[in-house]
Formats: structure tokens, C-alpha cells, sequence
């Protein structure tokens, strides 16, 4: 990770698809989370199945994670959010759930349930909400569009969505960001776009 004189940052594949490379060198990266002391937390999520941390300087600092299904191993973590407090949550999408992580990777909880689907994309709300699309399987014969919020026990307490490219559907929802406002975008694979939500009370 480089950062160039005008602080825009710039994150290389330096080893190339597919290729062995050094802790510091990213391979298809997913997404990428802010800590609460400006570290970067990097979901290095095709080739390598772990999340990076840069200060924010962009040196690189730590790793966790390597391909699997146990406690802290992952499957293409597609999705990374934090929290208030400094936790990091994983949408690890090919295990069909979210892993919870301290600060310095460190394994907390996971969440996984047929009601939670398989998480494509997370975000924290204001609302101390954590915010999941389920992308769905990549079976078109098992679509899923929907956007889940859960505490931060895990326990889904709303979701909204259909599957499908109208006003309001999500079709293999593929990213989520939430505002100060609390509303809620989503973006999808195949679709509409960017699409806004509000929650009603």
C-alpha cells in the first residue's frame, strides 16, 4: 500500500492474479473498513481468504484469516465493517456468515443462520446497527434479496426486500453503506444501480 504527496492512497496487487505474495501485497481485495485510530482493515477476499491492517500511513501492521470454514478461517470475506468500540465485522460470504473480530484480529463470535442467508456486503448505522445484504446463492433457481439489521448480539430485529430489478428489489445485492441520516444504500450486481432506503418507524 502506497500513499501518494495529495493523501489519495493506492492500494497494488503487486503479486498478480493468483500468485504467492508478500503479508503486505494485496490479490483481488473485496472492501476495506476504517478503525477508530485511522488503521485500514483490508478484506483480501478472492485469492487470499484474510483481512489486511495498514496504519494509516499505509504501512502494513498485522494479518488474519486463511481459507476454510472453522473459527476465524475464511471463504471469500467479501464484506467489512467497524464498529464504535473498534470491532471488525466480516460478510464472509462463502461460509454463509459474519465473524466478529477484536481490533487486533482476535476471534469474538459468529452469526449464522438460515434467516441471515449468506452475507454479501455489512455496514455499521449510527443507530449502533449492524447492516447485512444477503446476496443470496449464486444459483438463480435460489434468489434472495434482502437487507437485514442486527444488534450487536447478533439477533436480526428487521429486514426488508424481494428479489428481483424493480423499485425497491435487490438482485444479488453486492454492496451496503448507511448514512448519519440512517438511510441505507445498496448497490446490486444486476439491477437498479444505487438504490436508497428509509426506515419507517
Amino acid at each position: 500500500m502506497k500513499k501518494k504527496r495529495s493523501g489519495v492512497w493506492l492500494l497494488a496487487s503487486l503479486a498478480g492474479l493468483g500468485c504467492a505474495a508478500s503479508p503486505e501485497q494485496l490479490d483481488r481485495p473485496t472492501n476495506v473498513a476504517f478503525g477508530l485510530d485511522g488503521d485500514v482493515y483490508v478484506a483480501d477476499g478472492y485469492n487470499h481468504a484474510r483481512i489486511a491492517r495498514f496504519s494509516a500511513g499505509g504501512e502494513f501492521l498485522s494479518e488474519w484469516g486463511e481459507k476454510g470454514f472453522g473459527r476465524g478461517q475464511l471463504d471469500t470475506p467479501h464484506g467489512i465493517a467497524t464498529d464504535d468500540e473498534g470491532r471488525v465485522y466480516v460478510a464472509d460470504r462463502e461460509n454463509a456468515r459474519v465473524q466478529v473480530f477484536s481490533a487486533d484480529g482476535g476471534y469474538l463470535a459468529q452469526w449464522k443462520s438460515a434467516a441471515l442467508g449468506r452475507p454479501w456486503a455489512i455496514a455499521f448505522g449510527p443507530d449502533r446497527h449492524v447492516y447485512v445484504v444477503d446476496g443470496g446463492d449464486q444459483d438463480p433457481e435460489r434468489p434472495r434479496g434482502h437487507v437485514l439489521r442486527i444488534d450487536l448480539g447478533g439477533e436480526i430485529v428487521d429486514r426488508w426486500g424481494t428479489s428481483g430489478d424493480g423499485p425497491g428489489e435487490i438482485d444479488w445485492g453486492h454492496g451496503i453503506a448507511v448514512g448519519q441520516d440512517g438511510s441505507v444504500y445498496v448497490t446490486s450486481l444486476r439491477g437498479r444501480g444505487v438504490q436508497k432506503f428509509r426506515r419507517t418507524k
